[in-house]
């Protein structure tokens, strides 16, 4: 987050809007670089740039389009764009950044004096907080993307080889690609207000203010509010494993969105239901079907560990089973691959105390070098321990099952939780939802190749409404003319949005000619229409409309 002032409106009146937002990205990178890079590319995923720049402009635009599509504001919203290679070591790669760069602390009847982002302060109070000041006409939200993604940093390191940008518009990411329009949608969502503004280190309030997204966020451990809380509370908190967002709107949109919550269940020498566990981005996802069978410990029989699965494991011996593996000393994957090669039909890899967090089940990456297929999960250190000392004595047998009436990153209240892993990541840490969360939401700490927010903005309007914005009510547009597909429905489905920022990519690379224009939005609408997302006398009207714009 970028704080460059706080400004102080005071005993201002909120008032309504009725205007689409317009987002403006402003290019902050010099010439051949970043988003004027003239390395050539072949147009993918519905992006015809032809340039590695040209494609995440377009990308950048869409992104700007789509949110201005769903939100609505009076005041335009400028959003600086830059590239720079931000950190990526063995720590982990940082994808993007962003924040609001005017804060204002705005008054209303009933609450104390509160911090607001300034986009949004703008839209509440009716007019830009910055006309008028030395600071007029600059940006609102400044964000950054990491230009040594998939290549190389600045010391001649690699930067996650193997890795890299996706820059389609489809929501089709590669496997092993994240998807820069993803992300952007991600890092202006910061900017727009999914971000607090107190210190995740020592718990205390920026300037002594509390903010608007941190007055929903309540502590289930100790049952209280953010700001019920001292600093010492706080900061307890952030690291405890469960805060929840109680924003109305977002408790109300929780059972539209998410999954049913499902368990790790054992019976045998370990009876227990673990809610809390890790998922991996590679293998098959983990059903019922997949992950029921008896545990088993596997043993390579090398080093100080023999339960790491670092070495090749004995042909045959976890045949019909779930391989229980130590964390440690080799990657995710290969441990996954050597348990799959060895018979495992599914695998659990149990924290330990000297690897990364041990209160934390780990999220697990994938290895560009390897190649698992079975379903792989994690538990942190006091659960994977009570499993060892089961296996030790007895067989013990896991499957998945279904807690009724709960929701896979949400409270027993259906209350979504927000990302509080123990040690706090500073950027990540409070300002994310849950990764327990499924399926995948675009606002939890990484960005996952399963999002697709060229339509699905999943949760995100809806907490973006509780702390004061509003929803475009209306209909996506084709200049003035209305395509009669709703702008955002209840759960972020953004098809009327999205097929207005689409239209606007084929505006912009028509080249003048008419025929390319309609050609382009036809196909669109026609992919949207095969895709069960609108129907035919929707598709009729966005022809309708295309119609009537002048390339």
């Amino acid at each position: 987050m970028k704080k460059t002032f706080l400004a102080t409106a005071l005993a201002l009146a909120f008032v309504g809007s009725a205007y689409s937002a317009e987002i403006v990205p402003v290019n902050a990178d010099p010439a051949n670089q970043g988003l004027n890079d003239p390395t050539p590319i072949a147009p993918a995923g519905g992006n015809p740039g032809t340039t590695v720049g040209e494609q995440r402009r377009i990308a950048y635009q869409y992104a700007a389009d789509l949110w201005g599509a769903v939100l609505e504001s009076p005041v335009q919203i400028r959003v600086e764009a830059s590239f720079q290679p931000l950190r990526c070591d063995a720590t982990g790669t940082v994808l993007g950044s962003a924040g609001s760069v005017p804060l204002y602390v705005l008054s209303e009847p009933g609450q104390p004096d509160t911090i607001y982002h300034g986009a949004l302060s703008d839209a509440l109070i009716g007019e830009d907080l910055d006309a008028g000041t030395p600071n007029a006409g600059r940006v609102d939200i400044r964000s950054r993307f990491n230009s040594s993604f998939g290549l190389t940093n600045p010391n001649g390191t690699p930067c996650s080889p193997g890795s890299g940008w996706y820059y389609g518009l489809d929501g089709n990411t590669p496997a092993g690609l994240t998807s820069f329009l993803d992300t952007v949608m991600h890092e202006i969502a910061h900017g727009l207000g999914f971000a607090g503004f107190g210190d995740v280190t020592n718990g205390a309030p920026l300037a002594g203010y509390q903010d608007i997204f941190s007055r929903f966020a309540y502590d289930n451990v100790t049952q209280r509010g953010w700001y019920a809380m001292d600093n010492n509370g706080r900061k307890a908190a952030v690291i405890g494993g469960d805060i929840a967002f109680l924003g109305p709107n977002v408790v109300a949109q929780a059972p539209l969105v998410l999954d049913d919550k499902v368990a790790m269940q054992f019976t045998g020498a370990l009876v227990a239901n673990y809610e809390v566990y890790g998922t991996a981005s590679f293998g098959a996802a983990a059903t019922t079907a997949n992950f029921t069978a008896p545990v088993a410990l596997a043993n390579d029989s090398v080093g100080p560990d023999t339960a790491d699965a670092c070495e090749v494991l004995p042909a045959g011996s976890l045949t019909g089973k779930v391989a229980f593996v130590n964390r440690g000393v080799c990657g995710f994957e290969a441990k996954a691959l050597n348990a799959q090669n060895a018979g495992a039909t599914a695998v659990i890899i149990g924290n330990v105390a000297s690897s990364g967090s041990p209160n934390t089940a780990p999220g697990m990456a994938d290895d560009p070098a390897v190649a698992a297929s079975v379903p792989t999960l994690s538990l942190r250190l006091a659960d994977a321990n009570a499993m060892r000392t089961a296996l030790a004595g007895g067989a013990a047998n896991v499957t998945l099952g279904v807690v009724p009436g709960q929701f896979a990153g949400a409270d027993a209240l259906d209350r979504p939780r927000l990302y509080s892993p123990n040690p706090v990541v500073v950027g990540s840490s409070f300002s994310h939802y849950d990764t327990g969360a499924m399926p995948n939401l675009l606002m939890e700490p990484a960005i996952n190749d399963s999002l697709a927010a060229n339509a699905n903005l999943d949760l995100t309007p809806a907490l973006l409404v509780d702390e004061g914005w509003t929803l475009n009510a209306g209909n996506g547009m084709i200049g003035t003319c209305d395509t009669g597909i709703d702008a955002v429905q209840e759960g972020g489905l953004a098809i009327g949005a999205s097929m207005q920022a689409y239209a606007r990519v084929c505006l912009n690379n028509a080249g003048g000619s008419r025929a390319n224009y309609l050609r382009c939005v036809t196909d669109q609408a026609t992919k949207l229409k095969n895709a069960g997302l609108i129907t035919n006398t929707q598709l009729a009207k966005v022809r309708t409309c295309a119609s009537k714009v002048t390339p």
